[in-house]
Protein backbone atom coordinates (compact mmCIF):
# COMPACT_ATOMS: atom_id res chain seq x y z
CA UNK A 1 0.00 0.00 0.00
CA UNK A 2 1.41 3.42 -1.08
CA UNK A 3 2.21 5.45 2.41
CA UNK A 4 3.02 8.67 0.26
CA UNK A 5 -0.41 9.78 0.01
CA UNK A 6 -2.89 10.97 2.82
CA UNK A 7 -4.54 10.30 6.42
CA UNK A 8 -7.21 11.30 7.30
CA UNK A 9 -9.39 11.83 11.09
CA UNK A 10 -12.79 13.14 11.78
CA UNK A 11 -12.21 14.78 14.79
CA UNK A 12 -15.96 15.67 15.50
CA UNK A 13 -18.77 15.63 12.69
CA UNK A 14 -22.43 16.75 13.66
CA UNK A 15 -25.18 19.64 14.31
CA UNK A 16 -23.18 20.84 17.12
CA UNK A 17 -19.54 20.93 15.67
CA UNK A 18 -17.56 19.82 12.55
CA UNK A 19 -13.84 19.43 12.11
CA UNK A 20 -11.03 16.84 10.01
CA UNK A 21 -7.62 16.65 9.97
CA UNK A 22 -5.67 15.58 6.64
CA UNK A 23 -1.84 14.82 6.44
CA UNK A 24 0.14 14.18 3.47
CA UNK A 25 4.03 13.88 4.34
CA UNK A 26 4.71 16.98 6.25
CA UNK A 27 1.89 18.87 5.62
CA UNK A 28 -0.80 18.91 8.68
CA UNK A 29 -3.98 20.44 7.68
CA UNK A 30 -7.30 21.27 9.79
CA UNK A 31 -11.07 21.69 7.44
CA UNK A 32 -13.13 23.39 9.82
CA UNK A 33 -12.94 24.45 13.54
CA UNK A 34 -16.49 24.05 14.98
CA UNK A 35 -15.72 22.89 18.40
CA UNK A 36 -14.40 24.36 21.20
CA UNK A 37 -10.47 24.85 22.25
CA UNK A 38 -10.41 22.16 24.72
CA UNK A 39 -12.41 19.83 22.87
CA UNK A 40 -9.61 20.29 19.73
CA UNK A 41 -6.83 19.92 21.63
CA UNK A 42 -8.15 16.72 23.04
CA UNK A 43 -8.77 15.02 19.59
CA UNK A 44 -5.49 16.29 17.96
CA UNK A 45 -3.98 14.02 21.65
CA UNK A 46 -6.27 11.58 20.95
CA UNK A 47 -4.82 10.81 17.49
CA UNK A 48 -1.37 11.53 18.79
CA UNK A 49 -0.54 14.95 16.51
CA UNK A 50 0.76 18.21 18.15
CA UNK A 51 -2.05 20.79 17.63
CA UNK A 52 1.03 23.08 17.14
CA UNK A 53 2.50 21.39 13.74
CA UNK A 54 -0.74 22.58 11.94
CA UNK A 55 0.09 24.13 8.33
CA UNK A 56 -3.16 25.59 7.96
CA UNK A 57 -6.81 25.76 8.79
CA UNK A 58 -9.43 25.72 5.85
CA UNK A 59 -13.05 26.80 6.28
CA UNK A 60 -15.69 25.73 4.38
CA UNK A 61 -18.02 28.29 5.43
CA UNK A 62 -18.90 30.98 8.33
CA UNK A 63 -22.08 28.92 10.10
CA UNK A 64 -20.79 28.64 14.18
CA UNK A 65 -20.82 24.58 13.84
CA UNK A 66 -17.99 25.05 11.76
CA UNK A 67 -16.31 27.88 12.84
CA UNK A 68 -16.77 27.91 16.71
CA UNK A 69 -13.27 27.29 17.65
CA UNK A 70 -11.07 29.40 15.08
CA UNK A 71 -10.27 32.53 16.80
CA UNK A 72 -9.04 30.49 19.50
CA UNK A 73 -6.98 28.27 17.46
CA UNK A 74 -5.44 31.41 15.67
CA UNK A 75 -4.64 33.14 18.92
CA UNK A 76 -3.22 30.19 20.23
CA UNK A 77 -0.87 29.37 17.09
CA UNK A 78 -0.08 32.89 15.49
CA UNK A 79 0.74 32.82 12.16
CA UNK A 80 -1.44 30.39 11.20
CA UNK A 81 -2.83 31.00 7.88
CA UNK A 82 -6.90 30.61 7.46
CA UNK A 83 -7.71 29.56 3.76
CA UNK A 84 -11.17 30.69 2.80
CA UNK A 85 -13.49 31.65 -0.26
CA UNK A 86 -13.74 35.42 -0.31
CA UNK A 87 -18.09 35.38 0.92
CA UNK A 88 -16.86 33.24 3.95
CA UNK A 89 -14.03 35.86 4.89
CA UNK A 90 -16.15 38.57 4.70
CA UNK A 91 -18.15 37.30 7.64
CA UNK A 92 -14.91 36.06 9.90
CA UNK A 93 -12.82 38.75 10.22
CA UNK A 94 -14.93 40.36 12.67
CA UNK A 95 -13.58 38.10 15.32
CA UNK A 96 -10.29 39.96 15.29
CA UNK A 97 -9.72 43.25 16.52
CA UNK A 98 -7.91 45.84 14.07
CA UNK A 99 -4.61 45.84 15.77
CA UNK A 100 -4.30 41.45 15.50
CA UNK A 101 -2.81 40.48 12.79
CA UNK A 102 -4.21 37.37 10.98
CA UNK A 103 -2.88 35.72 8.16
CA UNK A 104 -5.64 35.30 5.40
CA UNK A 105 -5.22 33.44 1.93
CA UNK A 106 -8.25 33.86 -0.39
CA UNK A 107 -9.38 30.51 -2.07
CA UNK A 108 -12.13 30.65 -5.25
CA UNK A 109 -14.30 27.30 -6.37
CA UNK A 110 -12.89 25.15 -9.37
CA UNK A 111 -9.47 27.14 -8.94
CA UNK A 112 -6.96 24.45 -7.32
CA UNK A 113 -4.32 25.29 -5.01
CA UNK A 114 -1.14 23.80 -3.68
CA UNK A 115 -0.56 23.63 -0.01
CA UNK A 116 2.42 21.53 0.97
CA UNK A 117 2.30 18.33 -0.37
CA UNK A 118 -1.49 18.44 -0.89
CA UNK A 119 -3.04 20.04 -3.80
CA UNK A 120 -6.75 21.46 -2.95
CA UNK A 121 -9.84 21.69 -4.78
CA UNK A 122 -12.49 23.94 -3.97
CA UNK A 123 -16.09 23.76 -5.57
CA UNK A 124 -19.38 25.49 -4.50
CA UNK A 125 -21.61 24.02 -2.71
CA UNK A 126 -25.42 24.47 -2.26
CA UNK A 127 -25.95 26.13 1.10
CA UNK A 128 -27.51 28.72 2.99
CA UNK A 129 -24.47 30.35 3.72
CA UNK A 130 -21.69 33.04 2.35
CA UNK A 131 -19.67 31.29 -0.75
CA UNK A 132 -19.45 27.91 0.57
CA UNK A 133 -17.37 25.57 -0.56
CA UNK A 134 -16.56 21.84 -0.36
CA UNK A 135 -13.27 20.01 -1.23
CA UNK A 136 -11.45 17.89 -3.07
CA UNK A 137 -7.82 16.47 -1.70
CA UNK A 138 -5.09 14.91 -3.34
CA UNK A 139 -1.86 13.70 -2.77
CA UNK A 140 0.18 10.64 -3.81
CA UNK A 141 -2.31 9.38 -6.54
CA UNK A 142 -5.31 9.80 -4.14
CA UNK A 143 -8.26 11.70 -3.76
CA UNK A 144 -10.04 12.64 -0.53
CA UNK A 145 -13.50 14.12 -0.53
CA UNK A 146 -14.80 16.55 1.72
CA UNK A 147 -18.60 17.41 1.24
CA UNK A 148 -20.95 18.67 3.94
CA UNK A 149 -23.83 20.93 4.23
CA UNK A 150 -24.92 20.58 0.82
CA UNK A 151 -29.14 20.89 0.20
CA UNK A 152 -28.53 18.58 -2.82
CA UNK A 153 -25.89 16.97 -5.01
CA UNK A 154 -25.94 18.73 -8.32
CA UNK A 155 -24.85 17.73 -11.39
CA UNK A 156 -21.68 19.50 -11.29
CA UNK A 157 -20.61 18.22 -7.35
CA UNK A 158 -21.23 15.03 -8.70
CA UNK A 159 -18.71 15.57 -11.93
CA UNK A 160 -16.23 17.23 -9.18
CA UNK A 161 -15.97 14.58 -6.37
CA UNK A 162 -16.23 11.05 -8.77
CA UNK A 163 -13.80 8.65 -8.09
CA UNK A 164 -12.40 9.75 -4.90
CA UNK A 165 -10.79 7.08 -2.62
CA UNK A 166 -12.31 7.75 0.36
CA UNK A 167 -15.51 10.57 0.71
CA UNK A 168 -16.30 12.32 3.94
CA UNK A 169 -20.44 12.99 3.07
CA UNK A 170 -22.88 14.66 4.64
CA UNK A 171 -26.03 12.27 5.76
CA UNK A 172 -27.90 14.80 7.97
CA UNK A 173 -31.64 13.81 8.84
CA UNK A 174 -33.95 11.08 8.62
CA UNK A 175 -36.77 13.05 6.25
CA UNK A 176 -39.60 11.52 8.28
CA UNK A 177 -37.90 12.21 11.94
CA UNK A 178 -37.41 15.58 10.97
CA UNK A 179 -41.16 16.10 9.73
CA UNK A 180 -42.87 14.70 12.86
CA UNK A 181 -39.64 16.41 15.02
CA UNK A 182 -40.32 19.45 17.55
CA UNK A 183 -38.13 21.65 15.29
CA UNK A 184 -40.52 24.36 14.05
CA UNK A 185 -41.50 24.68 10.49
CA UNK A 186 -39.39 27.36 9.13
CA UNK A 187 -36.35 25.60 10.17
CA UNK A 188 -37.47 22.18 9.12
CA UNK A 189 -38.30 23.91 5.74
CA UNK A 190 -34.44 25.44 5.75
CA UNK A 191 -33.31 21.95 5.94
CA UNK A 192 -34.67 20.11 3.72
CA UNK A 193 -34.45 22.67 0.94
CA UNK A 194 -31.71 23.44 -1.89
CA UNK A 195 -29.58 24.95 -0.09
CA UNK A 196 -29.87 23.42 3.25
CA UNK A 197 -28.83 19.44 4.22
CA UNK A 198 -28.85 16.14 2.62
CA UNK A 199 -30.82 13.69 4.15
CA UNK A 200 -29.85 9.89 4.54
CA UNK A 201 -32.22 9.03 1.29
CA UNK A 202 -30.60 12.00 -0.63
CA UNK A 203 -26.50 11.37 0.11
CA UNK A 204 -27.16 7.58 -0.23
CA UNK A 205 -28.65 8.53 -4.24
CA UNK A 206 -25.22 10.63 -4.47
CA UNK A 207 -22.98 7.18 -3.36
CA UNK A 208 -24.58 5.41 -5.60
CA UNK A 209 -24.18 7.93 -8.67
CA UNK A 210 -20.24 8.84 -7.30
CA UNK A 211 -18.35 5.31 -6.00
CA UNK A 212 -16.45 3.33 -8.55
CA UNK A 213 -13.85 0.99 -7.89
CA UNK A 214 -11.26 3.00 -6.50
CA UNK A 215 -13.52 3.99 -3.07
CA UNK A 216 -12.52 2.14 -0.26
CA UNK A 217 -13.96 3.98 2.35
CA UNK A 218 -17.11 6.06 3.68
CA UNK A 219 -17.53 8.67 6.26
CA UNK A 220 -21.25 9.15 7.10
CA UNK A 221 -21.16 13.23 8.91
CA UNK A 222 -22.81 15.95 10.09
CA UNK A 223 -26.02 13.56 11.66
CA UNK A 224 -28.40 15.53 13.19
CA UNK A 225 -28.68 14.65 16.82
CA UNK A 226 -32.28 15.41 17.06
CA UNK A 227 -33.27 14.27 13.43
CA UNK A 228 -31.09 11.23 12.98
CA UNK A 229 -30.37 8.14 14.10
CA UNK A 230 -26.45 6.49 13.78
CA UNK A 231 -27.92 3.31 12.84
CA UNK A 232 -30.62 4.89 10.47
CA UNK A 233 -28.41 6.58 8.10
CA UNK A 234 -25.64 3.55 8.36
CA UNK A 235 -28.48 1.08 7.40
CA UNK A 236 -29.70 3.41 4.83
CA UNK A 237 -26.41 3.96 3.04
CA UNK A 238 -25.81 -0.16 3.40
CA UNK A 239 -29.28 -0.30 1.51
CA UNK A 240 -28.23 1.56 -1.46
CA UNK A 241 -25.08 0.14 -1.72
CA UNK A 242 -26.51 -3.10 -2.52
CA UNK A 243 -27.51 -1.45 -5.91
CA UNK A 244 -23.62 -1.52 -6.22
CA UNK A 245 -21.62 -4.25 -8.15
CA UNK A 246 -20.05 -6.33 -5.93
CA UNK A 247 -16.78 -5.53 -6.44
CA UNK A 248 -17.43 -1.81 -5.32
CA UNK A 249 -19.53 -2.81 -2.36
CA UNK A 250 -17.57 -5.92 -0.79
CA UNK A 251 -14.47 -3.08 -0.58
CA UNK A 252 -16.01 0.01 1.03
CA UNK A 253 -15.73 0.05 4.32
CA UNK A 254 -18.61 2.82 5.99
CA UNK A 255 -17.76 4.70 8.92
CA UNK A 256 -19.76 6.65 11.07
CA UNK A 257 -18.59 9.68 13.07
CA UNK A 258 -18.79 11.09 16.44
CA UNK A 259 -19.89 14.88 17.51
CA UNK A 260 -17.45 13.94 20.68
CA UNK A 261 -14.66 11.44 19.30
CA UNK A 262 -12.46 11.39 16.29
CA UNK A 263 -12.22 8.49 14.31
CA UNK A 264 -8.82 6.88 14.02
CA UNK A 265 -6.57 8.49 11.69
CA UNK A 266 -6.40 6.18 8.84
CA UNK A 267 -4.96 5.71 5.55
CA UNK A 268 -6.77 7.16 2.03
CA UNK A 269 -5.84 4.29 -0.07
CA UNK A 270 -6.85 2.70 -3.32
CA UNK A 271 -8.58 -0.81 -2.89
CA UNK A 272 -5.47 -3.71 -3.11
CA UNK A 273 -5.59 -5.32 -6.77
Amino acid sequence: MNRGGMRCSVLASGSTGNAVYVEAGKTRVLIDAGIGIRQLCAAFDEIAVGMETLDAVIVTHEHSDHIKGLSALVRRRAGLPIYTSEGTWSHLRRFWRDDETVVHRMVRAATPIALGELVLEPFPLPHDAEEPLGFCLYAGGEKLVLATDLGYASAAVKDVVKGAHTYILETNHDVEMLRVGAYPWHLKRRILGDKGHLSNDSASEFLCDILTEDTTSVYLAHLSQENNRPELADATVSQALLRMSSRIREQIAVSLTSPTKPTKLTWVAAPER
